[in-house]
C-alpha cells in the first residue's frame, strides 16, 4: 500500500496555477532558440554570390492565439527559386539579369542570353532552408526538453 500525504496544499495549488504560464514561456523560448539555430544553419548553407540572400535570411517567433509560430526565411523574390528551383518554360526578370550580367560578365546584353538559357533548361534547386531544418531537428528536441525541465524547476517541481 502506498500512501501520499500532501502538506501545504495551498502552496501546491499555487504552483499548479503557475505551470501553464511557465510552460507557454518555455515553449516560446524553445521556439526562439530553435529558430535562431535554423537561421544560422540556413545562412551557412545559402549559395553565395554577392551575399544578399545570406544576409536576408531572418527569423521571427510570434504567438498566434494558442499557437507559437517560428518563421525562418528570406523576403527576396528569388529566395524561393533558389530553394526549390524552376522547371523550363518560364522567363526570369530580364532587368535583374541585365544587372547581374553587367556585374558578373561585364556585359549587360549577356542577360538576354542567360534568360533564354534559363527558359530552355530551367533552374536547378540549391536548397538551403530544408537541410537547415533537418540538421536542427535533434538539437531542437534537446532545447525544448531543457526549457520544459527549466520551467518545471522554476515552478517548484
Amino acid at each position: 500500500m502506498i500512501r501520499v500525504t500532501v502538506k501545504g496544499s495551498a502552496e501546491v495549488l499555487k504552483i499548479m496555477e503557475l505551470i501553464p504560464n511557465r510552460m507557454k514561456l518555455a515553449f516560446l523560448k524553445g521556439m526562439r532558440d530553435t529558430a535562431i539555430i535554423i537561421q544560422s544553419l540556413a545562412k551557412r548553407n545559402a549559395p553565395v554570390w554577392r551575399g544578399l540572400l545570406r544576409a536576408s535570411i531572418v527569423q521571427s517567433v510570434s504567438v498566434e492565439g494558442d499557437r507559437i509560430v517560428g518563421t525562418v526565411g528570406s523576403a527576396l523574390p528569388y529566395a524561393k527559386v533558389m530553394e526549390f528551383g524552376r522547371e523550363q518554360g518560364w522567363r526570369p526578370n530580364i532587368n535583374a539579369l541585365k544587372v547581374w550580367a553587367r556585374r558578373r560578365l561585364g556585359n549587360e546584353h549577356a542577360g538576354y542570353a542567360v534568360a533564354e538559357s534559363i527558359r530552355k533548361r530551367g533552374f536547378r534547386a540549391q536548397p538551403y532552408l530544408t537541410p537547415a531544418l533537418e540538421e536542427a531537428g535533434p538539437r531542437s528536441q534537446l532545447i525544448f526538453t531543457g526549457r520544459i525541465l527549466e520551467a518545471i524547476a522554476e515552478a517548484g517541481g
